[in-house]
């Protein structure tokens, strides 16, 4: 079990988000040099073509210098690649390969699946010391400090209820980040509905992964192959009341909340449009855990066996809201297509699809191996680098410093008893008892 301390570092005055962005930010840009080194390879004959490369219209993940390369490519095997979602969409956005000297990489594939033209890559949104996230966390490490402060100005009495009956402080979001690509041959584009999603857990794990839930947790239980599975819904924020989601980026360019692009229809409930070709990276998170037993990245995915990502094929003017109702979920298989009434005439709604993508266990396994078998320095230093992790260090300690500051300040207020309360009441006891017994 760990710490209180470490359990709940994120109710204290700073982040360790905040130091790390500018280290981060430097080696993705390091690592995005490397890799646009890469794209101008040709996928065939393997010459370097520079930026005159031309990408595969379909899959945007081989590139060829002319067309006589491209057709001896698909001929040979990118057709059948192309079509079975062999690989993702070339972009330094998700990277499912080492770059830049790395043994591991940025975003490690735990599911895979297509089906009917549309496919999903899905890996980790996580921390660098695989702790799952809370309620009280923001979703976008940038807007982290802004939440907190929002939240401490919003009314005492009101945040600490919210705390304590959604369980908000507790470590048991585990957050994904999901690239999802319509490869469809006709050319109709799809509706993506990313607050529809739903992870599955796994028949024997379905009591653990209840053991966290609180009220506001959207989740369903149904039988599956005579055994009992919880299907668990995309998480919602109680202060803002909205799903714990964001579209990262479109096409591999980076989302911008003040200049999102057209075909992101509701960005609230992620209902992004995706024409042939077409790519969409979004952060999900899911209450899998308890902050106790399962608090930890790799503890969550043991206890899940599969994601379903609901879409369905539009037509460019239905509302979005009148194709809900034709979406299957993971406790009902898709149905036939529905009736709806529309200025006195009735039209035909396309029937809902759901790509049901099977969690690899043994992926998940090999990637936390340094974690589980030789700690979280190990797995740090292997998988982030040492510069990273001496920073990530440094700035645990400036929060633990600021911490006991601030602790200390409390004391000398003569307020401990009414903070240590309020602790417990929201459902802090370890913290609380640290507090206490200082």
């Amino acid at each position: 079990m760990q710490s209180s301390r470490r359990r709940y570092n994120h109710i204290q005055p700073s982040s360790p988000m905040d130091m790390l962005m500018a280290s981060t930010e430097a080696g993705m840009a390091s690592m995005r040099r490397k890799l646009n080194q890469a794209q101008g390879i040709c996928s065939f004959c393997k010459k370097d073509g520079g930026a005159s490369l031309k990408s595969c219209s379909r899959c945007k993940s081989a590139r060829y210098c002319n067309q006589t390369c491209q057709l001896a490519d698909f001929k040979a095997r990118h057709k059948r690649e192309c079509a079975g979602f062999a690989h993702p969409p070339t972009t330094s956005v998700f990277l499912i390969q080492p770059v830049a000297g790395e043994k591991y990489p940025q975003h490690p594939v735990f599911a895979h699946w297509h089906e009917d033209g549309v496919g999903c890559w899905v890996s980790i949104a996580g921390r660098i010391d695989c702790d799952l996230q809370s309620l009280v966390d923001a979703i976008d490490p940038l807007q982290h400090k802004a939440r907190q402060e929002r939240m401490m100005t919003q009314g005492g009495e009101e945040s600490r209820t919210k705390i304590r009956i959604y369980k908000a402080a507790a470590r048991s979001l585990v957050g994904l980040r999901v690239l999802v690509q319509n490869r469809r041959k006709d050319k109709d584009p799809i509706l993506l509905f990313a607050s529809r999603a739903q992870v599955v857990s796994r028949a024997a794990l379905t009591d653990a992964v209840l053991r966290g839930a609180a009220k506001g947790d959207n989740y369903v239980k149904f039988t599956q192959d005579k055994s009992s599975r919880v299907a668990v819904g995309v998480a919602t924020d109680p202060w803002d009341n909205v799903p714990r989601l964001d579209v990262a980026s479109v096409n591999g360019i980076e989302v911008k909340k003040d200049a999102r692009p057209a075909h992101i229809k509701d960005a609230e409930q992620g209902i992004v449009a995706l024409h042939t070709g077409e790519f969409a990276i979004l952060h999900l998170q899911f209450r899998v855990g308890d902050g106790d037993a399962i608090s930890k990245d790799w503890e969550a995915f043991h206890c899940v066996e599969s994601i379903v990502l609901p879409w369905v094929s539009w037509d460019g003017t239905t509302p979005p809201s009148a194709l809900v109702p034709s979406l299957p979920t993971a406790q009902s298989p898709p149905g036939p297509a529905s009736t709806t009434a529309a200025e006195g005439s009735s039209t035909q709604a396309p029937r809902g699809h759901a790509l049901r993508a099977p969690f690899d266990q043994r992926a998940v396994q090999t990637h936390y191996a340094d974690f589980i078998e030789r700690g979280e320095e190990a797995y740090m230093r292997s998988h982030y680098g040492d510069a990273r992790t001496d920073m990530a260090r440094g700035a645990e300690q400036m929060m633990e410093m600021m911490g006991e500051m601030l602790l200390g300040q409390v004391a000398q207020a003569g307020n401990t008893d009414v903070l240590v309360q309020r602790l417990r009441e929201t459902g802090m006891g370890e913290l609380a008892d640290k507090i206490a017994a200082r």
